[in-house]
């Protein structure tokens, strides 16, 4: 197809300008003004519209989707670990085949009426193990959206379940496709003894897939760490050889400055997740030492916009100067993370590129330029402006209406899966 008459913007480095995009397939093959179109191709004029790469999600949970709502515990959780025993760890248990389909679908439905194109996902279904990832990977390719995929190998469940999730990452980059790719999934050190690390370790090396663990979300995990095994967690997770180009690692908010420093030199990816952290109640992440970093949602929902905008507040509130630009660099790190991780360039709307891109029906009240993108990123832009979604190639949201779903019935199905949902974790 050919898209006409476009405002193009990208955030690493800003740029803005008025250009028209040939695609084919997966890939945008031309970029310039100007384009005449050939025989057989669709032409789609944009108008003006601005025109966006598709955004990244660097961190999380699908399967929280259908917890929006649901009853807190009777007795309220006084720290974090308390909050993973008494709710998070209750729903994941609770999950079941029906459950993790329709959170992820419905997640993904939400993601790309968000203009957010890829999901770098964290599962754990204790009760589903066996299979949970080709499940999740169906409801998302149903909508059309790309994903990173990972089960979370933890000791909490007992050997037997540890086991089982590091069958199912391993099983897992076999099934890989256009859109979806493994990763190895770990809960955090404070689950993980030496021999479960070693198992995460052996399975990322024989595969050759990255691993997503969360790291010092909670000052709990660093404690935990020093007491057992009189290392701080970047040192035991360097030890277990599970610091790699391929990294993720989640939250990192109680790691000093040099510790970031010494796994984003291992190449490690951090992944931010800001209003997540602010609504545990787990701290401030020191932001000024993420280089090598991303925004991720933590499965608060998948909208990326909303994600940049309360990162830059809350730097602004804690008195970051730079809070501005370290924003948008954070908000393009998912592109950075995208291709370091899929080998393609994410973020760039040249020929060559991935054909993921967000068309945004915004009219901005003052000029748009590349000097002042950023700010019409973070106090103007929102959900609301997205009117298009191209993934891979192909229209998955077309002028606000999902392509190859049917949004209505999906959401449908999904409040009736939470309501058995959230009964069974009442038996929990």
């Amino acid at each position: 197809m050919l898209l006409k008459g476009a405002a193009l913007a990208t955030l690493d480095p800003p740029q803005v300008e008025a250009a028209d995009l040939r695609v084919e397939g997966a890939r945008i093959v031309e970029r310039r003004a100007g384009l005449p179109p050939v025989q057989g191709e669709e032409v789609v004029d944009l108008a003006g519209r601005l025109v966006i790469p598709g955004l990244v999600n660097a961190h999380t949970h699908l399967y929280s989707a259908l917890a929006r709502g649901m009853p807190g515990p009777s007795l309220p959780p006084r720290n974090f670990v308390e909050i993973l025993e008494r709710v998070w760890w209750r729903l994941d248990r609770a999950l079941d085949e029906e459950s993790v389909y329709l959170s992820a679908l419905v997640g993904g439905i939400e993601a790309v009426l968000s203009g957010t194109t890829l999901l770098v996902d964290h599962h754990a279904s204790p009760s589903f193990i066996r299979g949970s990832l080709g499940v999740i990977r169906r409801a998302l390719e149903e909508v059309g959206v790309r994903s990173l995929l990972c089960y979370e190998v933890t000791d909490r469940n007992g050997m037997e379940g540890r086991d089982e999730g590091v069958e199912e990452n391993v099983s897992f980059q076999s099934a890989t496709s256009e859109l979806t790719r493994g990763m190895i999934g770990a809960h955090a050190s404070f689950t993980l003894s030496p021999e479960s690390l070693d198992l995460v370790s052996k399975a990322s090396k024989e595969t050759g897939a990255g691993v997503h663990v969360h790291v010092a979300e909670d000052q709990a995990d660093v404690e935990d760490c020093l007491a057992r095994y009189g290392r701080t967690l970047i040192e035991r997770l360097d030890g277990h050889g599970l610091l790699s180009e391929r990294a993720l690692l989640a939250h990192c908010v109680h790691l000093i400055p040099s510790q970031l420093e010494q796994a984003q030199a291992r190449g490690a990816w951090v992944a931010h997740n800001a209003r997540s952290n602010m609504n545990n109640s787990v701290g401030h992440a020191p932001t000024s030492a993420l280089t090598r970093a991303a925004l991720g949602t933590d499965g608060m929902d998948e909208d990326m916009l909303a994600e940049v905008r309360g990162a830059y507040l809350k730097m602004r509130d804690a008195s970051r100067a730079d809070a501005f630009g370290a924003a948008i660099h954070l908000l393009a790190g998912g592109h950075r993370l995208a291709s370091a991780l899929f080998g393609v360039p994410f973020g760039s709307l040249q020929a060559g590129a991935p054909a993921d891109l967000v068309v945004l029906d915004y009219a901005a009240p003052t000029p748009l330029h590349a000097g002042n993108l950023a700010g019409h990123v973070l106090f103007g832009i929102d959900r609301s402006h997205v009117s298009s979604v191209l993934v891979a190639g192909k229209w998955v949201v077309r002028e606000r209406r999902l392509v190859s779903v049917d949004a209505h019935s999906a959401f449908e199905r999904a409040r009736a899966a939470a309501s058995g949902l959230w009964q069974r974790m009442e038996r929990l």
